[in-house]
């Protein structure tokens, strides 16, 4: 039975999600009890009194009027043009229509509904229509590679896709390879020319503005009733580190247990207050968990969501119109801003970046005290730096994979404002830990989220032990409302990391510092061991050195047969340059190709020198540091080495560079195995100097 408000009310005001049974969570009706606002109380002409005092002020504003989503009607338009505004009731008209829309195609509840874009407001329409009729959503990543589109295509039987035109190009070229798609519906409006192509190519093409107007013309179609909290709501893929991604089933009520969740954390007040006044700005992927759950939190709250253009060198113009109080960004964004801004102080001479240095280090004591803002430094050195954002971010919330420490202390330095950091994974709808407001100590990512339980379980053959002394270490295994219901069409492997009673083993390896807070070390499989017997976890160590403005990624290898470490650096081409000149290893207005300089065996030399001091820096220890360093003149994606997430394909990687290797090993005389593609052959030559 539907819960009345005054239940609802109750439940919020128990603050013991934790507690609710699984007879009751069922009752909630999925999705649809988290976004009441805007599912339930659709028909309303005004805020109901329960979501007028869990958001103050709303008493006043129809929801038909309340500015929900913001963006741009043409990505072409200049930086000065405004952002275009629907209201919560207009949204929900158009997801409802588009629903209706969809069951006139033919679709049927249960039915797979792909969704392939980059972020946008069309994104988010065709997934809350897909979950008001009970269709399920399948996100594609509109960077996901041709052979890994083609298997999640192939896997989940998609027969209709929404898509963008950029991404409509794409499926043309794997025509042959998923023959059992039939309909493309154009997010974008359709241009004649690609929609012959794909007619020709034996698609029915569809403009997703007459599948809506559809549904508005035949208002009679509607689903028998709304999905329940047991039901499949969407299949989100992992990115695909280890092999091919897969499809992590998620029901409606994982995506309840992570509204609930922050609910229950923002009234135990660890997480600032989100209201109708607060506008967010999301870079992460609405097909990665995390800017799904995320999305969801925003909505659920009533704030507002500007969806910035797809274009990076138009973020930062979209960020100072918008002037967003919250930010979602992931830690490669937030290390390329402390990066840049390090290098413009350093350009201003040894009298500023004393003093900025200066500045940092007073903010940090008084962040340690309890204090977040500098009575001097904020006005005279950190404003004018968070201005480039805005100016009124107050809540930064860093996502997709883990920051650095330092990275995390100069976020809070520029903005005076509340960082949150999690951990969670596809498998566990985003959240598993998260960190609270009020704790300003980095390098760990907080405690248990409150829908979750967390506990460690020994690694033995690694050395990682529940007993190890201070803290205990192993692997970490979550269990909770927020974990997914296995691998789609997976179910071997699907054995192998859910176990019968509930707990999902993450293949990560973590301990638990004094006061409870979660510190992960890295993923079990890609740890080893030197032949010295070190215990190696190359994930920190990558993070460590591309914390050092010169490196924008890093790939470190070793193995039981070697005892030191190699690495490949990707640099970052103008801190090269900065870093070349003042070390005076090239001259004074050389055009020297990038590809030449990363050859140069001085230069990768002395770029090894530099990262091993800052590594030293940062505390690692001799046997972690790099003997041999080989720079890559392309990013890795260039060689599609990343997941969508900017994640490292470690084996892949591995793979693209073994002989470069095998040479950097040879170079420092380690006679260790010598590894060799099955053929015999090198998979790539690499030149030194």
């Amino acid at each position: 039975m539907r819960p009345t408000i005054s239940s609802c009310l109750a439940w919020k005001r128990s603050k013991q999600p934790m507690t609710i049974s699984c007879t009751e969570w069922r009752s909630l009706e999925g999705l649809w009890h988290a976004l009441w606002l805007m599912v339930h109380l659709s028909t309303q002409r005004k805020w109901p009194p329960f979501a007028c005092k869990l958001m103050p002020g709303l008493h006043s504003k129809p929801i038909a009027k309340a500015r929900v989503f913001g963006y741009r009607k043409n990505s072409a338009q200049g930086a000065d043009s405004e952002f275009s505004w629907i209201s919560f009731g207009e949204f929900h008209d158009r997801f409802r229509c588009l629903a209706r829309g969809l069951a006139g195609l033919g679709m049927r509840r249960g039915d797979n509904i792909g969704i392939f874009s980059g972020n946008r407001l069309e994104w988010l329409i065709a997934e809350f229509a897909t979950y008001y009729h009970g269709y399920v959503s399948v996100a594609i990543y509109e960077t996901l590679g041709q052979l890994s589109c083609e298997y999640v295509l192939n896997l989940t039987e998609l027969t209709t896709v929404f898509c963008s035109s950029e991404c409509a190009q794409k499926l043309l070229k794997m025509r042959d390879q998923i023959p059992l798609l039939k309909k493309v519906i154009l997010m974008d409006p359709p241009v004649q020319e690609l929609v012959d192509r794909l007619t020709d190519r034996g698609f029915a093409v569809y403009d997703m503005c007459d599948v809506e107007r559809y549904g508005r013309e035949y208002p009679d179609i509607e689903s028998p009733s709304k999905p329940g909290y047991d039901e499949v709501a969407t299949i989100v893929f992992s990115s695909g580190t280890t092999g091919q991604p897969k499809g992590a089933v998620l029901t409606h009520g994982n995506i309840v247990s992570i509204c609930a969740g922050v609910n229950f954390v923002m009234d135990q007040r660890d997480l600032p207050y989100i209201g109708p006044n607060d506008c967010a700005v999301s870079i992460i992927p609405l097909s990665h968990v995390q800017g799904r759950s995320l999305m969801h939190m925003i909505i659920a709250l009533g704030a507002k969501t500007a969806f910035t253009r797809n274009d990076p060198r138009c973020l930062l113009s979209d960020l100072r119109q918008l002037k967003p109080t919250i930010f979602f960004g992931v830690p490669k964004f937030f290390n390329r801003v402390q990066d840049k801004v390090m290098s413009s102080v350093k350009e201003r001479g040894n009298m500023m970046s004393s003093i900025f240095k200066h500045a940092m280090r007073a903010k940090l004591r008084n962040m340690k005290q309890g204090q977040r803002g500098h009575w001097l430094w904020d006005q005279v050195i950190f404003k004018p730096i968070s201005e480039t954002l805005g100016g009124n971010i107050r809540l930064v919330v860093s996502g997709t994979s883990s920051i650095s420490r330092e990275a995390l202390d100069f976020i809070r330095c520029i903005f005076s404002c509340d960082v949150v950091e999690g951990y969670g994974l596809t498998e566990t709808t985003g959240a598993s830990c998260m960190t609270v407001s009020k704790d300003n100590i980095s390098g760990h990512v907080g405690s248990p989220f409150p829908t979750s339980m967390i506990k460690l379980v020994s690694v033995k053959e690694l050395g990682y032990k529940v007993d190890d002394k201070p803290f205990p270490r192993g692997e970490i295994y979550v269990k909770g409302a927020n974990v997914f219901r296995g691998y789609y069409r997976q179910p071997e492997l699907t054995a192998q990391v859910l176990s019968p009673d509930g707990w999902l083993r993450t293949g990560d390896l973590g301990t638990f510092d004094a006061l409870g807070r979660m510190r992960v070390l890295d993923r079990i499989v890609n740890i080893f061991t030197l032949k010295t017997g070190e215990s190696i976890e190359p994930e920190r160590l990558e993070y460590v050195y591309c914390d050092n403005g010169l490196v924008s990624q890093a790939f470190v290898y070793g193995s039981s047969d070697h005892d030191r470490l190699v690495g490949i650096a990707v640099p970052d081409k103008e801190f090269m340059e900065v870093f070349l000149l003042n070390n005076k290893l090239i001259p004074e207005g050389s055009r020297i190709s990038h590809e030449l300089i990363c050859a140069d065996e001085n230069i990768r030399n002395a770029v090894r020198n530099e990262i091993n001091r800052h590594g030293t820096a940062r505390g690692l220890r001799a046997h972690e540091l790099i003997s041999s360093l080989f720079l890559e003149p392309h990013s890795f994606d260039y060689y599609d080495l990343l997941t969508p997430s900017m994640k490292l394909k470690r084996y892949e990687a591995l793979r693209h560079y073994r002989s470069c290797v095998n040479r950097l090993y040879q170079d420092i005389g380690d006679q260790g195995s010598v590894m060799c593609s099955p053929d015999g052959k090198s998979d790539r030559s690499y030149s030194f100097y």
